[in-house]
């Protein structure tokens, strides 16, 4: 297929594959892995296969450098290679020899690619075609022996390596173009397509004219168990302190996970608990105060080191541990809290706005500290503050009431069955703050009254302050019973809330703070069946 040209200011989907406008030397083309529209100019275009280039907001992701070539009408010969690494163990030796058929390219001498020189010799390789069957192919490679020069290689691997014939050798087939050639024009070494790399199983045939080896992946070698090491759930199988296990700090535990003082008691329990002991991130509480760089702990932490980052209410983003007193209880913070954990003052609950509380110093106070004492309904949390003088998310509970009065209203009923609904078109008696009862409502709670809604315990009612309609969001009662229907006159009874005395509160922040491991888990996980996390 020919590749359209890259074109500027273009919306382009995931999957597009575009060719640059002019001619790359390398012959790449770039696939759109990252969608979005393309920039003003064309970007200089990466030359290397899998590099990336933002384009505006397009990323563009080069792809196999031989795929524009094939797509014309007349393509450039391809070139098959062939490479044969030793092994030092297996082999005695680390050689390598570089092979070409020089088939398809009609080429009669060494050629050069990417650096290497390539020997002329026949070569003949088959049976790398991949099936569905289920099973990966086993290719054939079969060398000319006219010299008797693979006889010789062979000789000298069995006297060294007590006859394996090149059994394990790796066998690499690269197949570029005759243009990517070094000494062409167009010379690229990145111009090939993905390279097989194959392992010689065993040697098939030997004979005065050739020599054939039966190929084989990875996976296929005959005596080669995967994975190489047994995986036991929960057993660690690194080594201590090694560079795979990557613990190195200076604390030390024996095999039971206990903190121990001399590096000569730290023994490593093998075990999924060993890992979270020396690498997880440490959980405690502890409290710090607005503007201090202090944090105390509630218990001594051996685990606690500088460099730590640390997270928790309060605590400003990127802190980290600076230091730590000897007995690791008191941290030394690389910033200052922006909260206070604790505050304990005296306050005094408004009678005529119970929701409010002015307190004698909101020093250390932040909205959304939770707040505690006498009457305070519990996750009551501080929404906002003014001064001295804050709000809560839901007013306390009432000491006493003093009778402020009566009025009459209307009791109704909203389509025969969808709750009941107080009328009250002396709605202007009733103050903020004040509470009413009657029929219909409990006679042993108060409902306050604000600008917008009663507060019952256990009811809400919603009010209309232009027409005085206050509809409750549940059924309730009506008294006389047996009148579902219609509206009637009914006396309610309004209360005031005595003056509240003042009491002393708790303001809190989670006292609960992280200290985040920057070293983590080597390869991100225990290396057991198991995981850290």
């Amino acid at each position: 297929m020919a590749y359209t040209d890259w074109a500027a200011s273009t919306a382009f989907v995931l999957g597009d594959v575009r060719a640059a406008t002019t001619q790359q030397a390398s012959g790449l083309v770039f696939r759109c892995t990252t969608a979005g529209t393309s920039a003003t100019t064309e970007p200089a275009w990466p030359t290397d296969i899998g590099s990336t280039i933002t384009d505006g907001t397009v990323v563009w992701t080069a792809i196999s450098s031989v795929y524009v070539e094939l797509s014309k009408l007349a393509p450039s010969a391809i070139v098959e290679l062939f490479e044969l690494h030793l092994n030092s163990t297996l082999h005695g030796s680390s050689d390598i020899f570089r092979w070409h058929n020089g088939a398809n390219a009609d080429v009669t001498g060494n050629i050069v690619w990417n650096g290497n020189a390539y020997t002329r010799l026949p070569v003949k390789a088959e049976g790398f075609e991949y099936t569905n069957t289920g099973t990966l192919p086993r290719p054939t490679l079969t060398v000319a022996n006219l010299s008797g020069s693979i006889t010789a290689l062979l000789l000298e691997v069995n006297l060294t390596t007590t006859g394996n014939d090149l059994a394990g050798a790796e066998v690499r087939r690269i197949r570029t173009l005759k243009k990517y050639l070094d000494g062409e024009a167009t010379a690229d070494p990145n111009a090939a397509f993905p390279e097989e790399i194959w392992y010689v199983d065993r040697k098939a045939t030997e004979t005065r004219d050739v020599v054939s080896f039966e190929l084989a992946s990875k996976f296929d070698l005959a005596g080669i168990k995967l994975p190489k090491r047994q995986v036991v759930a929960n057993i660690c199988q690194w080594k201590y302190r090694s560079s795979e296990c990557g613990y190195t700090a200076p604390f030390y535990f024996d095999a039971g996970d206990v903190p121990v003082t001399s590096s000569a008691d730290d023994v490593c329990g093998k075990r999924l608990g060993s890992c979270r002991t020396r690498f997880d991130d440490v959980v405690t509480t502890g409290a710090v105060i607005a503007g201090s760089t202090s944090m105390t702990l509630d218990t001594a932490l051996l685990a606690i080191e500088e460099g730590l980052t640390v997270i928790g209410a309060g605590i400003p983003s990127g802190t980290i541990v600076s230091s730590t007193n000897a007995t690791r209880d008191v941290i030394t913070l690389s910033a200052a809290a922006t909260g206070t954990t604790f505050v304990t003052v005296n306050g005094t609950v408004q009678s005529s706005d119970p929701i409010k509380m002015v307190v004698a110093d909101a020093t250390g106070l932040s909205v959304g500290m939770e707040i505690s004492g006498t009457n305070i309904l519990s996750g009551t949390l501080i929404s906002a503050i003014s001064g001295t003088t804050i709000t809560m998310s839901q007013p306390p509970k009432i000491d006493a009431f003093t009778n402020a009065g009566t009025f009459v209203g209307q009791l109704g009923d909203i389509d025969g069955n969808n709750g009941e609904y107080i009328y009250a078109p002396l709605f202007d008696v009733l103050d903020t703050g004040q509470y009413v009862t009657g029929p219909g409502l409990s006679t042993t709670v108060y409902s306050r009254v604000t600008a917008e809604y009663f507060r019952l315990l256990g009811h809400r009612v919603s009010c209309n302050s232009e027409s005085g309609i206050c509809n409750y969001s549940q059924r309730y009662t009506i008294d006389p019973p047996g009148q579902a229907s219609g509206q009637r006159n009914v006396t309610f009874t309004k209360y005031n809330a005595v003056a509240q005395p003042t009491r002393s509160y708790t303001f809190s922040l989670s006292n609960k703070f992280t200290f985040i491991k920057s070293t983590g888990l080597p390869f991100g996980g225990f290396p057991g069946a198991g995981l850290l996390r």
